[in-house]
């Protein structure tokens, strides 16, 4: 099948279509046009465009596309990002050229396949000579100093023999980078440093065969000598193969090359290659064919690595007794469904800025989109944000402190803000072309870029975010590398989502459409007024975050068991993130259509009528969580401690630490729950015996150490910071606990690896510096096992206090009763939950909606009193925890 191999240079573009089966079949039909550099992105798309469309004739069709292009340039997505060069194609800076063309020649279909110029000589020249050297290095000599490494005929941009990123241009040498000293400029300069005079080309000093002139190449050889010589050696180079114009020059620096290579040249075959043109044009075909093979295996692997279900399109109705996975609250205002629909809203528009979270998958995201106004005969010229961003190692560099190293769990907040990640001076490059249709800057800190126009927010679920990341479909902001998922979390919850949410904060007010994307095929969305509308709704009355589960080493079966609409596949259930606010989601209902962003939004909206008088305390950030810890018919979690407040504030950058209770919302008989030291505990044995398990990997008999109490339903046990503790086996845990989640340090986890097989982190040192060894003995049944006692009884049942430890800065109660009670809130946020029961109706004015059992729901503070209407023939048992007063 014939391809289409282009090389765009400076001043003009070069197209040829190839057959790649024969040696011998070289390119037939060149067709060359001028194009100017610094037009603008239109004039130049146009350019390359015609050129593609004037060579197609007679019926010619192709499979691919391979285009050499000048860099910087993102390759794999075909964006430029050329700056710094001159000013050649930099009006281009940012733009999605691969889209554009396709949209231009209305080859849609056809894969369209960007290189460098140095790596497609390198392919082209390989293949056309018959290359047959183990380690070959190519350079392209012209207005820049072009490299490409092949170990074994195969580009090697990434190998430790190879410079970074495989290239030489902008390695030092003599006071500045090789690529002043190997290229045109250079000859240029140096003919007029020793000369006086100025001549404009290389051809025409090479002609003058002066003492000065031949004194200018032999510098040249001399200098490339002396720079290449430790890279040859490191690289091991057999064949140097050298194109460009200057190479044509070769029999006046050659010689000095040679000499200064030394004992290297009798062990390097040069190759000079005066078909560079014809080399790169095939090469540019082989490169587009050997990554579309690899793009298409890409594009069918999941987007997505786990066993749960998407949230649907359309509103999920349930029985009155079947807890819902996809709880969701209605609105009067429609949800639309499509990038269809999408398009629709923004055919009007000259600038859309299309902003959102970590985790989008952006290019699927343009395509579809871009499909849809392409088929309303709307040109869109994308422009991507990513070309903004600071380079890979820039970013690794600004964050390090926060990282901490390889540490598999802990970081340190980032303080900054999203702009720290993008370059300045990038951005203010990012400039829409007022002679194109529309103008679209996407992706993630697209708003950064300061566009006036149509502003679009795209969200995701923090889950399918963590699915995606699993999946390798999606990378943290500036990584170039894949990273270990424990990296890559520990960077989102540190790093990239506290600054994602402020820069989440700041867009509220101004979102013209919000969409969910968690569907990638099928988003859906509304519009930015009725979305603030509808969060202002939500905060009148009840509400509930849609929960998501995970499986884990220790999970059980209680879950599966009583969820009915949980993937009955997945090994286990551990977890239930029933409100976990950081990383749950709500769902808004319109016209029987689903839309999901983050909970973040409600606390961004208005957080004094979520918290109330907790609002100054905790501003942004929702003080309580609940979550389900599953053990039934399956492990005890690791014996464990959380970190003292100033501990978790120095170490992790958190303003509150992680204290806990476990209220057991079921059991069996045998269950038990592991709390405190035993009497006579002795802490350096302690310590000892875990480190020693730790190294050797055997067991440690840690009720000689740990305390173990029986579980029984609606137990309370208290765990403020600093207590050792587990849940034992058979156990369903309701954790009402202060939100932070991640800050657990497993001292001892029964010398059992993670469900990948792996060892689990082990934080012994970490534990060792919090817990508490005089919580011991009889101090803990007394101290830290809740005394539960009746506050207030009225006809229809009696209200519990469930009074939690003085370090714990929320209150737990607890409803008994039939048919309908009244709470008031007085000025605080109630979560809520249904412990006993089937279901029960809960009303504010008008507003009523129902719970089943188990079912977490909120009472925003704005809410002064809530009804509990249950209509079972037992009594009703409904949890409340909220901010204690005296913590505000």
């Amino acid at each position: 099948m014939k391809k289409i191999g282009i090389d765009v240079g400076g001043s003009h573009v070069t197209v040829s279509v190839i057959e790649n089966s024969t040696v011998e079949n070289c390119p037939q039909t060149i067709m060359r046009k001028e194009i100017n550099a610094k037009e603008n992105p239109t004039a130049i798309i146009s350019v390359i465009g015609n050129c593609i469309t004037d060579i197609l004739t007679d019926g010619i069709t192709v499979d691919a596309v391979g285009i050499a292009f000048p860099g910087p340039f993102n390759y794999e997505k075909g964006v430029s990002e050329i700056m710094g060069v001159g000013g050649k194609f930099e009006p281009t800076f940012g733009v999605h050229v691969q889209q554009a063309l396709k949209n231009f020649t209305g080859l849609n279909t056809v894969p369209f396949v960007f290189a460098n110029d140095a790596h497609c000589f390198a392919e082209g020249a390989y293949f056309r000579h018959q290359l047959k050297s183990n380690r070959t290095i190519f350079l392209t000599l012209g207005t820049g100093f072009g490299s490409a490494f092949m170990i074994d005929g195969d580009l090697a941009e990434k190998h430790p023999d190879v410079p970074e990123n495989g290239v030489f241009y902008d390695k030092p040498f003599l006071d500045t980078i090789a690529d002043e000293c190997f290229s045109t400029r250079w000859i240029l300069a140096e003919y007029k440093r020793l000369s006086g005079e100025t001549i404009e080309s290389v051809k025409a000093i090479a002609a003058l065969n002066t003492e000065v002139s031949n004194a200018v190449f032999r510098n040249f050889g001399a200098n490339m000598g002396a720079f290449l010589f430790p890279w040859f050696e490191k690289f091991g180079c057999e064949e140097l193969v050298i194109g460009g114009n200057i190479s044509k020059a070769r029999a006046l620096f050659l010689p000095a090359l040679e000499e200064k290579l030394n004992s290297l040249k009798n062990k390097i075959n040069i190759v000079f290659c005066d078909d560079a043109e014809q080399s790169i044009l095939r090469g540019a075909t082989i490169i587009a064919d050997k990554k579309n093979k690899i793009q298409m295996e890409q594009a069918i692997q999941s987007k997505r690595k786990t066993t749960q279900a998407l949230l649907p399109v359309n509103a999920v109705v349930k029985n009155n007794s079947e807890y819902n996975i996809f709880p969701s609250f209605p609105t009067n205002s429609d949800v639309f469904v499509g990038f269809d629909s999408l398009a629709n809203a923004i055919t009007q528009q000259k600038t859309v800025v299309i902003d959102g979270f970590g985790g989008v998958l952006w290019e699927n995201f343009r395509n579809h989109l871009n499909s849809a106004l392409t088929e309303k005969k709307i040109n869109v010229l994308w422009y991507d944000i990513d070309s903004c961003l600071k380079s890979s190692a820039e970013i690794d560099a600004m964050i390090k402190p926060n990282m901490n190293g390889d540490d598999l769990v802990f970081g340190k907040r980032y303080v900054g803000e999203l702009s720290d990640f993008f370059d300045a001076e990038k951005l203010n490059m990012l400039k829409p072309d007022a002679t194109a249709d529309v103008c679209i800057v996407y992706g993630t800190g697209a708003s950064l870029a300061n566009w006036e126009g149509q502003q679009i927010y795209v969200d995701v679920p923090k889950n399918e975010i963590q699915y995606r990341m699993r999946a390798c479909s999606t990378k943290n902001i500036g990584c170039t590398d894949t990273l270990a998922y424990s990296q890559i979390y520990k960077r989102l919850y540190f790093i990239e989502w506290p600054v994602l949410n402020a820069h989440k904060e700041r867009l509220l007010p101004k979102i013209d459409l919000i969409v969910d994307e968690q569907r990638i095929d099928e988003i859906t969305w509304m519009q930015g007024s009725n979305f603030r509308k509808a969060l202002d709704s939500m905060l009148e009355g009840p509400l509930r975050a849609r929960p998501w589960f995970e499986a884990g080493v220790w999970g059980g079966h209680w879950m599966k068991n009583h969820i009915e609409d949980l993937n009955q596949d997945e090994v286990n259930y551990a977890w239930s993130f029933e409100l976990i606010t950081p990383e749950n989601g709500i769902v808004f209902e319109g016209n029987n259509h689903l839309l999901e962003v983050s909970f973040d939004f409600l606390m961004f909206q208005d957080n004094k009528k979520v918290l109330g008088k907790a609002a100054d305390r905790f501003g942004n950030d929702f003080p309580i969580r609940f979550d389900y810890l599953d053990t039934f018919d399956g492990g005890n979690l690791s014996v464990q401690c959380h970190p003292r407040p100033e501990y978790i504030k120095e170490n992790f950058g958190e303003s509150f630490t992680q204290d806990e209770t476990y209220y057991i919302l079921d059991c069996t008989d045998d269950a038990n729950v592991y709390l405190g030291f035993t009497e006579d505990i002795n802490p350096k044995e302690f310590g000892n015996a875990l480190l020693e398990s730790q190294k050797t990997g055997e067991p440690i008999e840690i009720e000689k150490y740990v305390q173990k109490f029986k579980a029984q339903k609606h137990d309370l046990f208290l765990i403020p910071n600093g207590t050792i503790h587990a849940s034992g086996i058979n156990n369903m845990v309701l954790e009402i606990s202060s939100t932070p989640y991640i800050f657990t340090f497993k001292m001892y986890d029964w010398v059992r690896p993670g469900l990948d097989g792996k060892p689990r982190p082990i934080n012994v040192e970490h534990g060792l510096n919090n817990v508490y060894f005089d919580r011991k003995g009889e101090r803990v049944p007394n101290e830290f096992i809740s005394k539960q006692k009746a506050v207030q009884e009225f006809s229809n049942g009696i209200k519990m206090s469930l009074p939690t430890h003085e370090e714990h800065f929320y209150a737990i109660d607890r409803y008994e009763f039939t048919g309908e009670i009244e709470i008031e809130t007085l000025g605080q946020c109630h979560i809520c939950m249904l412990v006993e029961g089937d279901s029960a109706e809960v009303s504010v004015g008008e507003n009523t909606q129902t719970f089943k059992y188990a079912e977490t729901f909120v009472i925003p503070a704005n809410v002064p009193k809530y009804k509990i209407n249950y209509k079972g023939d037992k009594k009703a048992f409904v949890v409340v925890s909220y901010v204690k007063d005296s913590w505000c």
